[in-house]
């Protein structure tokens, strides 16, 4: 589905809802490397359906910079983040 740029950008690039366009802001996946190489995928809600946009800046440049005045968001049925932890396991004595 097509998004206005203007509302991918006030809205899910921002990472909050849009009320007035009927966005809602639902999970980032992915890391920002404090602005360097940054790759995310935003998840938001429209209309009951779920969405995902990814917001890249590689090399100093923004992808949304060149983006059209709409924007194709594939509709997504559910993607997950999933973390990892180690934990160092002892033999009992």
């Amino acid at each position: 589905m097509k998004f206005p740029k203007n509302v991918i950008l006030e809205s899910v690039a921002e990472r909050k809802n849009h009320p007035d366009y009927g966005l809602e802001f639902v999970q980032e996946l992915g890391n920002d490397d404090a602005g360097f190489d940054e790759m995310v995928v935003v998840i938001f809600k429209y209309k009951d359906k779920y969405y995902s946009i990814d917001i890249q800046h590689i090399h100093g440049k923004n992808n949304y910079d060149d983006w059209a005045d709409e924007v194709d968001c594939p509709e997504v049925v559910r993607r997950e983040a999933i973390q990892y932890y180690w934990e160092e396991v002892k033999q009992p004595v």
